[in-house]
């Protein structure tokens, strides 16, 4: 082996190791721009994805920001509610306990009808015999003296007793006028302090309220006996009825609060509201504003409540008052 050919050999292997780096280096610089483009292509594509993920996820703390407030919104409606069905639950009670209120106030007014129908057919009755009587008395007047006088005693005695009762009846129709009155003025609550007429004590005032007979007025328009049975007394005890009554007249006439119920649109719970507040008059009411008054009143907002009216009516009503015509009590 020569050195010419041991030369050639490792020229022709040079030449083939750098023909083969040349070629490698071309095929991986080519492979790495396509890798490059690839690897461009999928960070670009990243990006984008990122980018919109970033913004659905703005988007999803923006929509629970709204929804957060709106669950306030809805946590004050739910509050709101609830606050008013406490008070409609309030007022479904009071109402209840006013329609219960009604139904004792309409069953005494039923029962002093029935009263009054009893009462009206025994004056009639009372009538009728009284006629008789008179027609009797006449057609006697020509018998023997000594019979003619013990008829006419008879006929006197059956004519007081005539008397009698129909007092008995007049007082019960001033005692109906009196409750109907009292009805209207104390519905749900105690009446005038009838333990302060001499006479009547706790027991006696109680059941005179149990009765109905709640005020002074009715006390003084009543008749002695019907005092008597409703208050029960032992037989032991005598009891004067006729001073009751007296006291009960002078007691009556004590300055008292005007019936505000009488103005149209109020109620008792209206009327109940403005006494607490210290009006008790038509005078104070009329000389007052209606803001004044509703701040007293407090309505609500769905009742339509016509305060002016109520002004202008407690105006007429108080000069009536001053005047002297007014009546008390349309109940």
């Amino acid at each position: 082996m020569n050195l010419d050919f041991l030369w050639w050999l490792t020229l022709g292997v040079l030449i083939g190791f750098v023909a083969e780096w040349i070629w490698d280096w071309i095929w991986f610089r080519r492979r790495r721009q396509v890798v490059s483009v690839d690897v461009e292509t999928q960070v670009s594509t990243l990006r984008g994805e990122r980018d919109r993920l970033a913004a659905d996820l703005r988007a999803c703390g923006d929509r629970r920001a709204v929804l957060e407030s709106d669950l306030k919104t809805a946590q004050g409606t739910l509050q709101t509610v609830q606050d008013e069905l406490g008070g409609l639950r309030t007022r479904v009670a009071a109402l209840s306990q006013e329609n219960e209120q009604l139904r004792t106030v309409q069953d005494e007014l039923g029962g002093l009808r029935t009263r009054v129908a009893a009462l009206s057919e025994e004056n009639e009755q009372l009538r009728a015999e009284l006629a008789t009587l008179r027609a009797g008395s006449g057609a006697q007047s020509g018998a023997q003296g000594q019979t003619l006088v013990a008829k006419q005693v008879g006929a006197a005695d059956a004519t007081g007793e005539v008397a009698e009762l129909r007092a008995y009846n007049l007082a019960l129709y001033d005692e109906l006028a009196a409750t109907r009155m009292a009805l209207g003025r104390f519905a749900g609550n105690k009446g005038d302090p009838l333990i302060d007429i001499k006479g009547i004590g706790p027991l006696y005032q109680d059941r005179l309220y149990e009765a109905g007979i709640v005020t002074f007025e009715q006390v003084a328009a009543m008749h002695p006996d019907r005092l008597r049975a409703i208050v029960d007394p032992e037989t032991t005890f005598e009891l004067d009825t006729e001073s009751w009554r007296e006291q009960a007249r002078q007691l009556a006439r004590l300055p008292s609060r005007d019936p505000l119920i009488d103005i149209n649109g109020i109620g008792p719970v209206y009327e109940q509201r403005l006494l607490n507040a210290g009006v008790t008059s038509f005078e104070q009411l009329a000389s007052m504003s209606e803001a004044q008054i509703r701040a007293i009143i407090k309505p609500e907002a769905w009742q339509n409540v016509d305060i002016a009216a109520w002004i202008a009516e407690a105006k007429v009503l108080a000069q009536q008052v001053r005047d002297g015509t007014y009546r008390k009590g349309r109940y």
